[in-house]
């Protein structure tokens, strides 16, 4: 019997990083559903790989921010 394969998703998030402060420079309301949305979907066992841009110098390209969930600095 062949596995399942896992199912994966990809999430641009264009306005700014979901792990940006709320209320702080862009951060707001769109970054929290974002992560939210992606942190719900990873606890569900689902692969979700959250593309954004970097917002600052120095910061990681890949982030791990939570079993099956990693944030890709672009």
């Amino acid at each position: 019997m062949a596995a399942t394969p896992a199912q994966r998703v990809a999430v641009l998030s264009l306005h700014t990083s979901p792990l940006a402060q709320p209320g702080v420079g862009d951060g707001g309301g769109m970054n929290v559903y974002v992560r939210e949305l992606t942190s719900s979907l990873a606890r569900l066992g689902v692969e979700c790989t959250t593309y954004t841009r970097a917002w600052k110098p120095g910061l990681p390209e890949v982030v791990d921010i939570e079993p099956n969930h990693r944030l890709v600095h672009v």
